[in-house]
């Protein structure tokens, strides 16, 4: 799917169909953002290279359905290849998105496979796409960070997330509860991974500028600067609750091990308590005629009495230890 917008030299801002390079080309001065939603990479291909002029390498990069992120410099664009997202749903269930960016000085071209929500929800803000587009690298700014503020606002849920799962842990440890943690551990790997990328992306931009997103430009530097702020928070954010679910699972490990032993613990004094007591029922439960004592009256109760004050005073020992 192919939608553009054209932004005249008179400030005004006009959707046009297709891909609107025509018209774009016809009126100096104007400048187009093309929105291309990949359907048919061969076409899109050839008109990305016969239209615009791009390079084969970059175009080649862009339709990877997997490519690290990152920015190069060509002859008269810059391409950058960004991580960003189709769904960021609640418990770090994250669906990404591959979006490639090619910047040139009067040309911004998005290019992704899937509904981008940074991309739409920019394109949606007609005012707001006036008065950036006019310089592609400033859109491109605002495009990365709706895409970082997604991505912080999930992240910063996970922390009331977490303390709720702690409180809970401490109370009723549960194995529902290592299920949650451990999922929400491997998705923040996957996670990491991607912001860690995205923090190099950025910093390499701002420590090498290219022709079409040059860092002499302040009100562009300091955004670009701000993209960058958000990407570090987010990588150390990610890292610290990586590392707090790592905590609160050894922590759930070392709480059931300690239920497990004290249950072992109960379990062992009753059976320390009823040893003694099988043994002399055992032992009086003999078939034999000349069992001592088995003609006394009232060896019954002697016995049942000798019972009880070996439970009473194995209770009390277990009591005093510490054990009940």
């Amino acid at each position: 799917m192919l939608r553009a917008l054209l932004l005249k030299a008179d400030g005004e801002l006009c959707h046009v169909a297709g891909d609107g390079i025509d018209e774009w080309r016809g009126q100096p001065g104007s400048v187009l953002w093309l929105d291309i939603d990949r359907e048919d990479p061969k076409q899109e291909e050839k008109l990305l290279r016969e239209k615009l002029n791009l390079h084969p390498m970059a175009i080649q990069d862009a339709q990877r359905d997997r490519h690290p992120p990152k920015v190069e410099e060509f002859d008269h664009f810059t391409l950058l290849i960004y991580r960003g997202l189709k769904r960021f749903d609640e418990g770090l269930d994250v669906e990404h998105i591959q979006a490639s960016f090619f910047v040139g000085a009067n040309f911004l071209v998005s290019y992704h496979n899937g509904p981008a929500l940074s991309i739409q929800k920019l394109w949606q803000e007609e005012t707001e796409v006036k008065s950036l587009l006019g310089k592609p690298a400033m859109m491109l700014a605002r495009i990365l960070r709706a895409s970082v503020y997604r991505y912080l606002d999930g992240i910063l849920a996970l922390e009331n997330e977490l303390s709720q799962i702690e409180d809970q842990m401490l109370q009723h440890p549960s194995d529902s509860i290592m299920h949650d943690l451990v999922i929400y551990r491997s998705r923040l790997r996957k996670l990491n991974r991607i912001f860690n990328y995205h923090e190099r992306m950025v910093r390499k931009i701002l420590q090498e500028s290219t022709a079409e997103l040059n860092m002499e430009d302040i009100p562009l530097y300091h955004a670009i600067q701000d993209v960058y702020d958000k990407c570090e928070r987010l990588n150390t954010l990610g890292a610290m609750y990586y590392d707090q679910c790592g905590d609160l699972v050894e922590g759930h490990l070392s709480l059931t091990s300690h239920q497990l032993n004290k249950t072992m613990q109960a379990l062992t004094v009753i059976t320390a308590i009823f040893v003694p007591l099988g043994l002399l029922a055992g032992i009086y439960g003999m078939n034999f005629e000349n069992i001592p004592e088995l003609k006394v009256e009232n060896g019954y109760f002697i016995l049942l009495g000798s019972m009880a004050a070996v439970a009473v005073t194995l209770l009390l020992f277990f009591k005093r230890k510490g054990w009940l």
